[in-house]
């Protein structure tokens, strides 16, 4: 609020090494989380076996993570909002490794479901918590590129998964890889532990509940960073909304486009992307390709697809978020087309698949994927940021189950054919219902498409300027 706090030292500024600290604390979360999820690429080959399980059920054993991610995102969502993100961004941590040593212990494919469920839910609390800290302390001008960082480290634990896997699979066999590949996932958390104790709570948080304490604290940390918004402590009033007012306050008409954007960003590339980011391995592995040879070339898709996450991080800042989306959505009809038609032809083969499907991740991943870090952390107001993280989480992971189930039941073809269409349908309305966002303060956001008052004297003149420029 402009009488509380004046943000303009903390949107106006360059990079420092706290938010570099602070981005790469919190990115180790989605690198556990990338980690611990394409483990199950390494072990979708191998529980089916162990557990004698259905095609289908071993969808569902192993969608069991995503739906605990699903679930703790939102509930951490209104725990961060209520309660803070710090203490959330250093205990989840606990949870992470506890469940990761548990999920290589399994010895069912209910074991398997259950420990891997509780794993995805503190990494759900923790995409809640983390979000919304590095959204709240980042420059306007490179919020987008800093927020896209998260998945950069993403896509770097995919690789390392896979990386560690494929070594695995070649010296001890695909059986007892998978276990060892979750034991090396409880590493990144217990060291986060550790680390993120040095990190402030949010400023804008704490200002907005009205917690003078935190509010202190947190000035402290940045004045040694050379950081020193001006603060009214005057003002300051303590408030504790409820987990009901919060809700209320979210689904409220004032909020019903940020719900449906938000809602679609998730959904809509949850419904799209599985086929490749998970079933890769297993569509390489029934054309012929070896254990081996289908974690390679899962390995090289997942490359690729860092590759396109990259371009995402300079362009979020440049290009905004409604273009990228648009492109990552509608061009990655365009290689799986390619597919669908050898298929028809006849002509499918591991080489094509491959580099179609890695062609994919470049544009998929690495536009739509780094997007699910980016809107949901700004689009609502401070004390519903958590909440956003959340809603947005519940689709991205929980359609996950039953995508899972549906590409199982459709089979590779028709499985290639419904996520084109879903693509192209994804990217007409995610063009109609985004809101640009590049380079604004998150209280001018607020300001733009709901009409909030209380937002700071600078941003009002950022906010009258550009509207001059647009007469222009």
């Amino acid at each position: 609020m402009s009488d509380k706090v004046n943000y303009e030292i903390l949107d106006n500024t360059k990079v420092r090494s706290f938010h570099k600290r602070l981005t790469v604390l919190a990115a180790l979360g989605p690198f556990t989380d990338a980690f611990n999820e394409f483990g199950a690429s390494v072990s979708l080959l191998a529980v089916s076996i162990l557990f004698h399980l259905s095609a289908v059920m071993t969808a569902i054993v192993v969608a069991g993570y995503w739906v605990g991610v699903a679930g703790g995102a939102v509930l951490g969502g209104l725990l961060s909002d209520k309660f803070g993100r710090k203490e959330l961004f250093i205990y989840d941590t606990l949870g992470m490794a506890i469940f990761a040593l548990l999920s290589a212990a399994s010895f069912d494919g209910i074991s398997f479901f259950v420990f891997r469920f509780f794993l995805g839910a503190f990494i759900g609390i923790d995409y809640a918590a983390a979000v919304p800290l590095v959204s709240e302390y980042a420059p306007a001008g490179t919020r987008g590129r800093l927020l896209s960082m998260e998945k950069v480290f993403f896509m770097l634990g995919t690789i390392a998964t896979v990386g560690i896997g494929l070594g695995l699979t070649a010296v001890v066999g695909v059986l007892t890889a998978w276990r060892i590949d979750f034991i090396i996932a409880a590493a990144p958390p217990i060291i986060l532990l550790l680390l993120r104790r040095k990190m402030p709570e949010s400023i804008r948080w704490a200002a907005e509940v009205g917690n003078k304490k935190k509010v202190e604290e947190a000035v402290k940390r940045l004045e040694k960073c050379g950081l020193e918004p001006e603060v009214n402590f005057d003002a300051i009033q303590e408030e504790k909304p409820s987990f009901k007012q919060n809700l209320k306050a979210f689904f409220s008409r004032t909020y019903a486009r940020q719900v449906a954007f938000i809602f679609w960003i998730g959904a809509a590339y949850a419904l799209t992307v599985n086929l490749v980011s998970v079933y890769s391995s297993k569509v390489l592995s029934d054309l012929g390709a070896s254990s081996f040879e289908s974690l390679l070339g899962t390995l090289s898709i997942d490359i690729l697809g860092t590759f396109g996450v990259l371009i995402t991080v300079f362009a979020a800042d440049k290009l905004g978020r409604k273009i990228l989306g648009t492109l990552g959505f509608g061009l990655s009809a365009i290689p799986l087309a390619v597919l669908y038609v050898a298929y028809l032809m006849g002509i499918l083969s591991i080489p094509l698949v491959v580099a179609m499907f890695s062609l994919f991740f470049l544009i998929n991943v690495g536009f739509v994927g780094t997007l699910q870090y980016v809107p949901a952390g700004e689009v609502f107001p401070t004390k519903l940021r958590g909440l956003s993280v959340g809603w947005e989480k519940l689709f991205e992971f929980g359609l996950a189950l039953p995508a899972l189930s549906l590409y199982a039941f459709l089979g590779v073809a028709n499985s290639l054919l419904y996520d084109i269409i879903v693509a192209i349908i994804a990217a007409a309305i995610y063009y109609f219902l985004s809101l640009e966002t590049k380079q604004m303060p998150l209280e001018e956001i607020q300001r733009r498409y709901t009409g909030n008052e209380g937002i700071p004297s600078y941003a009002l003149k950022d906010i009258t300027n550009s509207k001059d420029n647009d007469k222009l």
